[in-house]
């Protein structure tokens, strides 16, 4: 298997959730205008790293697609939330995602805020439906692990304090840096890959391993999204470039260096990579995703 086969999953996976994330908004019953946000900031660009990681962990186990794409449409729901609100004049003012025009610039600011919270709440909605058919007492652990992660303690708490750090007298240290990266980006991640070991009913202490490397998968994810703020280019990243800098962002590079940052991409990638070789599952296609993880120039 290489990167270019790990793509063509990424793509076919993408194709399947992006379909039953479309049959779902079409049920709900809301003003055009926010359906048309919903969809607007959901559909179209991006990888679906999250849920292809939720999906092929369940896979690791026999989970249907079926079970595990409630999970997935809600973990994708969220994300595209957080980057609605990541986008706000009030936040990171950005105009370009995932190479369109951002929701508050094509909706305007308030129906930027109206959509996103309805993706929030309706990713909630699609873990508590009857058709997500799994065992009651793991629904809710998952629900209450998604309200963690999504909330006060993981995803929002994660930005509050990105914007804190941008103050020029707030002294960002390595420990607070991964504090911050931790709660926006890596709890998410992990939350992905701890959610398919819960549906494929792994034991508590492959639960426990295949969190830790959502985790490292987590930090891998923004060390490289860092290094690719300041060398990588905005028409293959689908939004602009060297803005970390500029805005002064808790990032890897502002504690440390460019240097530091492409070893420490490597370091965390082969621990990745050896914790999975670890597991008595066909790990494969996951250490592939690492590898491609580790190369993104988007």
């Amino acid at each position: 298997m290489t990167n270019k086969s790990i793509q063509t999953y990424l793509k076919n996976h993408k194709t399947f959730l992006d379909h039953s994330i479309l049959k779902y908004l079409n049920r709900l019953s809301a003003p055009k205008e926010i359906k048309d946000i919903m969809s607007y900031a959901v559909l179209g660009g991006g990888k679906r790293i999250r849920p292809f990681l939720l999906a092929e962990t369940a896979k690791l186990y026999g989970v249907a697609s079926k079970v595990y794409k409630y999970p997935c449409m809600a973990v994708e729901l969220a994300h595209c939330f957080s980057l609605v609100y990541d986008d706000l004049p009030c936040m990171d003012d950005d105009d370009l995602r995932r190479g369109k025009a951002t929701v508050h610039k094509v909706f305007n600011e308030a129906n930027a805020l109206l959509g996103g919270a309805s993706l929030l709440v309706y990713s909630f909605h699609l873990l508590s439906l009857d058709s997500f058919k799994i065992n009651i007492k793991d629904k809710v652990k998952i629900i209450s692990n998604f309200s963690q992660v999504t909330g006060a303690e993981g995803v929002l708490a994660g930005q509050y304090l990105d914007l804190l750090a941008e103050n020029k007298n707030f002294k960002l240290t390595l420990s607070k840096f991964k504090e911050i990266q931790k709660k926006k980006t890596s709890l998410l991640i992990a939350f992905s890959v701890l959610t398919g070991a819960i549906l494929g009913k792994a034991n508590k202490k492959e639960q426990n391993e295949l969190y830790k490397i959502g985790l490292l998968m987590g930090s891998l994810f923004q060390i490289q999204d860092d290094i690719l703020d300041l060398e990588g280019n905005e028409r293959e990243m689908g939004k602009k470039v060297k803005k970390d800098k500029a805005l002064n962002k808790a990032t890897i590079i502002r504690v440390k260096d460019i240097k530091y940052a492409k070893k420490a991409v490597k370091k965390i990638g082969l621990k990745i990579k050896n914790k999975l070789l670890a597991i008595n599952k066909n790990t494969e296609k996951l250490i592939i995703l690492t590898e491609f993880l580790m190369q993104r120039t988007s």
